[in-house]
């Protein structure tokens, strides 16, 4: 008797325990999850549309011909992996934009590519193989696994402030990917230990990254072999300096771009800043939202216009 007393306790323990479970996961996925949580859409995105790579100095890679929506906006991808409503034509002149997530043109409706795309009146073919959560050694490994046998006139190598940064990649169970509750604890959990830790403050923690010599060394290394690469092949190539969207009038991190700037001079590489276009606007009608200091439609357009005056109007006479 007491035996069955002690099986019925525990049943009625765990059920409790399993019904709590299933209550939070309704709650988080029906009044946290509006469709505008940036840490669940990006986990969302993901899952969706994100595989591991098997090689691991890419990383992430995209899934091909996948869609989904996003930050309140539709995120396709054709048959490259790439953000495009069309694929590569061969007879076509052809723009490879390589990036992150503010190439992707996350929580963006348009990106700066498909302004350009209507800035050139559609004469040239800009495509966009941003994938969010990478930094450029593993844009740069993507590009010659995937698309050097590709035909591009030009490619634009777009650097953003966290593109030192060490991406660890986890692959983890169904269940946690699916259970919007563990994503969103989890988050949490890393948002409270990231305040206690001395790299609280997001400034700092990017800054941090550019003391990484190893990184950084690697990084440039890869820059040069894609640079070397476009010599090679007559491609015309540009690194792009897209600012943190944030403080942009007093600007945090001079220091860190003219520290990459000046290596890129060094080895004859040519970029572009984008940072006086957009410091003339207020940040906060530049992000996608609040709470996401992503590239909004109107900093697209504004990043699109200063590529096309100082690249491609030439191009086009």
């Amino acid at each position: 008797m007491l035996r069955y007393e002690n099986i019925k306790k525990i049943t009625l323990f765990f059920s409790s325990i399993f019904i709590a479970l299933l209550l939070l996961e309704f709650f988080v996925r029906t009044i946290i999850d509006d469709g505008m949580n940036l840490d669940i859409e990006m986990a969302k995105y993901a899952k969706d549309l994100k595989i591991i790579s098997k090689n691991k100095k890419i990383g992430i890679e995209h899934q091909k011909n996948k869609e989904g929506y996003y930050m309140g906006v539709r995120i396709n991808l054709n048959s490259l992996g790439f953000r495009n409503d069309y694929e590569y034509e061969l007879e076509k002149k052809n723009v490879l934009m390589l990036g992150d997530s503010m190439t992707l043109g996350w929580g963006a409706s348009k990106t700066f590519s498909n302004y350009l795309q209507s800035l050139t009146n559609n004469k040239i073919k800009f495509h966009n193989a941003g994938i969010g959560n990478t930094n450029t050694i593993m844009q740069i490994n993507n590009f010659f696994e995937n698309y050097d046998n590709l035909n591009f006139d030009t490619i634009i190598l777009n650097f953003f402030i966290n593109d030192l940064e060490k991406v660890y990649i986890t692959d983890i169970s169904k269940i946690k990917k699916n259970s919007q509750l563990y994503i969103w604890i989890n988050l949490q959990i890393k948002r409270i230990l990231m305040r206690l830790s001395n790299t609280y403050h997001w400034s700092d923690f990017y800054k941090k990254t550019f003391e990484n010599n190893e990184i950084l060394n690697e990084t440039i290394d890869e820059i040069n072999k894609l640079n070397n690469f476009c010599i090679r092949k007559s491609i015309s190539f540009y690194v792009n300096f897209i600012p943190e969207l944030r403080d942009l009038k007093n600007y945090n991190f001079n220091k860190e771009t003219n520290q990459i700037k000046s290596l890129l001079k060094k080895n004859n590489i040519k970029y572009y800043d984008s940072i006086n276009s957009l410091k003339e606007y207020e940040e906060i009608d530049l992000w996608v939202s609040k709470n996401d200091s992503h590239a909004n439609n109107t900093a697209h357009k504004i990043i699109a216009d200063f590529l096309f005056q100082n690249i491609f109007k030439n191009e086009l006479k």
